[in-house]
C-alpha cells in the first residue's frame, strides 16, 4: 500500500507526503489536495460549484482504495496514516475556479481591503473549529521592510456537515453534524482581509556603468551609460556614492538626464556603477509557514489534536504546488505568496 501513501516511515516533500502517489499535482481534474483518508479508506471529494476557489458544501465522495480505518494508526497489524496531519498550504484561487486555475501568476493578486483565503490541506477529514488561524506577514516589493501581520481566521460555513468518522462510522452512512461550529472537511479555509494601504519601494530593474571616459562633475545633470534599456521618464537612478534614487526627466539612446535639484556632491567617474528602479505601491502577503495554524483542529478519527506545524519531521517546509497552479517562486495562485495592489 505504500504507493497509496501510507509508508508513514518515508513521507516526504519529494514523495507528496502521506497522500496517494498515483493522483499527480499536474491533473487539476482529481488534484491530491481534494483526495483525503478517513474510516473507508482514500477518498476523492469531488467539488460541484466555483464556491470559495472549489471548496463549496455541494460535493460527492468517490472512494477510490477500499480501506476500513485507513486514517487510524493500526489496520489490523498495518500501518495507517495515524494522525492528520497538514500536507499543502497555499493561497485560494481569487478566479475561484473549479478545478483550480492554471498557470503561476494567472492572477496578478487581490485588490486592497478585499477578503482572501488560505486553505489548509490535511491528509485525513478533519474537524477545524471556529477561531483557528493562521498568520500572513506582509512586506513591500523587495521583499523587505516587513510590516503589521494579518491573521486568516476558520469559520463556521454554517451548513449540516457529513463526515465518516469516528469509531462508529459504517460504510453504509456518514455522521451528521448539524450544530457544528467549524469546518468538516480536509481542506479548511482561513478568510482574511487584505490592507486598506499597499507599501511603496524602489525596484531595481538595470544595473549598468557609467561611460567609459566620461565622467560628469559637481552640478551636472547629464550622465552616459553604458546601457538605459528600459529606462523612462519617471525612472529612479541611484549611482554607486553620488546620488539616491533621483528621477530620470528624458532619456537619449546613450544618457539620461536628472532633475537640476539633484545636483551631485562629488565627480562621477567612469565605470561607476548605476541602478535604475521603479517605485512600485504594492503588499507582497506571504503565508507565515514557520507559525503554523493555532486552534482547535482535531482527528476525524479519534478526536485529538492534529499536527499543526507547517514543517514535516524531515525538515521540508509544505509549499506545494496545487494542480499545476503556479509554483512557489512565483506569485500569484496555487502559491504561498499573493500581490496587493491599489
Amino acid at each position: 500500500m505504500a504507493l497509496w501513501g501510507i509508508s508513514t516511515t518515508s513521507e516526504t516533500a519529494a514523495n507528496n507526503y502521506a497522500i496517494p502517489k498515483h493522483l499527480l499535482e499536474t491533473d487539476r481534474n482529481t488534484t491530491p489536495w481534494n483526495c483525503f483518508a478517513d474510516v473507508r479508506g482514500w477518498v476523492q471529494r469531488r467539488y460541484k460549484t466555483t464556491a470559495n476557489s472549489g471548496i463549496s458544501t455541494r460535493y460527492f465522495d468517490e472512494v477510490l482504495v477500499d480501506v476500513t480505518g485507513l486514517n487510524k494508526t493500526d489496520i489490523g497489524g498495518s500501518t495507517g496514516i495515524g494522525t492528520a496531519g497538514p500536507v499543502a498550504v497555499f493561497f485560494e484561487d481569487p478566479n475561484q475556479a473549479s478545478p483550480i486555475s492554471v498557470g503561476g501568476g494567472g492572477t496578478t493578486g487581490i485588490s486592497t481591503a478585499q477578503t482572501g483565503y488560505v486553505h489548509v490541506v490535511f491528509n485525513e477529514l478533519v474537524f477545524a473549529g471556529a477561531g483557528a488561524t493562521v498568520r500572513i506577514r506582509t512586506f513591500d516589493a523587495n521583499g523587505n521592510n516587513e510590516s503589521t501581520a494579518i491573521v486568516g481566521t476558520a469559520a463556521s460555513n454554517g451548513q449540516t456537515q457529513y463526515a465518516w468518522a469516528g469509531d462508529a462510522a459504517t460504510h453504509g452512512s456518514p455522521n451528521v453534524y448539524t450544530n457544528f461550529n467549524g469546518q468538516v472537511t480536509n481542506r479548511v479555509e482561513f478568510a482574511f482581509t487584505a490592507p486598506s494601504t499597499v507599501l511603496s519601494a524602489n525596484v531595481n530593474f538595470l544595473t549598468t556603468a557609467t561611460t567609459a571616459a566620461q565622467t560628469v562633475a559637481i552640478g551636472g545633470t547629464v550622465i552616459w551609460l553604458n546601457s538605459v534599456a528600459g529606462v523612462s521618464v519617471g525612472s529612479s537612478l541611484s549611482v554607486s556614492g553620488k546620488l539616491t534614487n533621483v528621477p530620470v526627466v528624458s532619456v537619449g539612446n546613450t544618457f539620461v538626464q536628472i532633475g537640476t535639484a539633484s545636483t551631485i556632491g562629488s565627480t562621477i567617474v567612469a565605470g561607476t556603477a548605476a541602478t535604475f528602479s521603479t517605485r512600485t505601491n504594492q503588499t507582497i502577503l506571504k503565508i507565515d509557514t514557520h507559525r503554523g495554524f493555532i486552534g482547535v483542529v482535531t482527528d476525524g478519527s479519534n478526536g485529538v489534536g492534529v499536527i499543526s506545524s507547517f514543517i514535516s519531521q524531515f525538515g521540508d517546509v509544505i509549499l506545494r504546488n496545487v494542480g499545476g497552479a503556479g509554483t512557489t517562486g512565483s506569485v500569484g495562485i496555487g502559491t504561498t505568496t499573493l500581490t496587493v495592489t491599489a
